[in-house]
């Protein structure tokens, strides 16, 4: 069987394997990307210009990523230290970036995920990367069997006021009324005054009925916009 294999296919598929690569990316709805190891861009498709809102006709070659016309350029430390470290792994490593994405500029995670890849002598030559709206999943939804979602920067139902989303965010984390008064600068009772008007408009009289009600009109994954920091957060 090998004496019949011609002896010129593998040597063709290493020579067309980065054209390949390339075409994939092309084509693809992924944002991906390649820097050298200097974090200087080589190569973005049409996906990651869209989700970085990179200007039409900006010339990204030979760029690094504070010199970006974008928001996101004001965090090109942190991303740095993101390249370094995806450098220094050969698995890799992964960061939830949170800025204004997208060509409508929304404040949203999104999570990056990033790989070294090698030169012919074996040295780091730079980055490849990819991302997606970070997606998350409970520990107790994993164990309910619930499939992960995008967190929803928008109120999914319009029944309840600001600050009664506030406070659904951290009961949902199954928070104490007094840690939730803490956390949102509210006197105990206060908390407790709104919990209850809560528990009335969902028509339910307790936590689990509160939990119950949000997995069902998908509250669960709702993050009101004024707990979100544009930054970065990593996972080596």
């Amino acid at each position: 069987m090998e004496e019949n294999q011609n002896p010129e296919s593998k040597k063709l598929t290493v020579d067309y394997l980065s054209k390949a690569m390339i075409s994939m990316m092309e084509h693809s709805n992924i944002p991906w990307g390649i820097k050298d190891n200097q974090s200087r861009f080589v190569y973005i498709n049409e996906a990651a210009s869209d989700m970085g809102n990179i200007p039409a006709g900006f010339d990204f070659e030979g760029r690094r990523d504070d010199e970006f016309p974008c928001p996101w350029a004001e965090l090109a430390p942190e991303i740095y230290a993101h390249d370094r470290k995806a450098e220094q792994s050969k698995e890799g490593a992964e960061a939830i970036e949170n800025s204004y994405f997208g060509r409508n500029a929304v404040l949203e995670p999104w999570l990056c995920s990033k790989f070294p890849f090698f030169n012919d002598e074996g040295q780091v030559s730079g980055t490849v990367f990819y991302a997606k709206r970070f997606s998350f999943i409970s520990i107790c939804d994993f164990f309910n069997n619930l499939k992960p979602s995008i967190i929803n920067l928008t109120p999914p139902v319009d029944t309840f006021t600001e600050k009664e989303l506030d406070i659904i965010f951290y009961a949902i984390q199954k928070l104490s009324t007094k840690d939730i008064a803490t956390k949102l600068s509210l006197s105990h009772r206060a908390v407790e005054n709104k919990l209850q008007k809560i528990y009335e408009k969902m028509e339910v009289n307790s936590l689990a009925g509160l939990i119950e009600y949000c997995h069902a009109n998908a509250l669960n994954n709702y993050v009101p916009k004024k707990f979100l920091r544009q930054g970065i957060e990593f996972f080596w």
